[in-house]
């Protein structure tokens, strides 16, 4: 019994397009983790995202972009810190507080941005904007893990609620 050529070509089609749909994740969803060292008043930053949300983004910007390999590290290091400082906020008192981004590095699908921000001094509490992939995703999640000596809570962040308040005192 022989099928032929149209359902040879079906069959490439079905395979090609499932091996299309495994690349992909279903969820979506970043991870922050926020550490206080009161020893140097420092606030060290990690935020891991799936590489190719973080790629989504910044094409919006550079249509000739890719990530892992980088096309255009600078370039791209520039374009990160740019989507972060409007994506990730701290502030107190209304004020917002500057950072650094110190780098990023690839481990499998995931981005791991590095962000370090020095405290002149420390306030009672510090406020988290976190609007990571809110617009380009309605059911994105942003998980915080916040670190203060032995204090650690954990805070799911998304559309409806994309801040809260951090007590930087013990």
């Amino acid at each position: 019994m022989s099928f032929g050529l149209p359902l040879t070509i079906y069959l490439f089609l079905l395979s090609f397009l499932n091996g299309i749909q495994t690349n992909t994740h279903k969820f979506y969803v970043s991870t922050t983790t926020v550490e206080f060292k009161s020893e140097t008043k420092t606030i060290e930053i990690i935020s891991q995202v799936f590489t190719d949300d973080l790629e989504s983004v910044l094409i919006l910007k550079d249509r000739e972009l890719t990530l892992d390999p980088d096309s255009d590290q600078e370039r791209i290091d520039v374009l990160i810190a740019k989507y972060f400082k409007q994506n990730l906020q701290l502030s107190s008192k209304g004020e917002q507080l500057d950072y650094v981004f110190l780098g990023k590095e690839y481990k499998n699908d995931i981005a791991k941005c590095y962000i370090e921000l020095q405290l002149a001094e420390v306030p009672d509490t510090i406020e988290l904007y976190n609007g990571l992939f809110l617009s380009l995703f309605n059911d994105q999640q942003n998980i915080i893990h916040f670190k203060n000596a032995d204090q650690r809570k954990s805070y799911l962040l998304h559309q409806k609620k994309p801040r809260i308040s951090l007590s930087m005192t013990d």
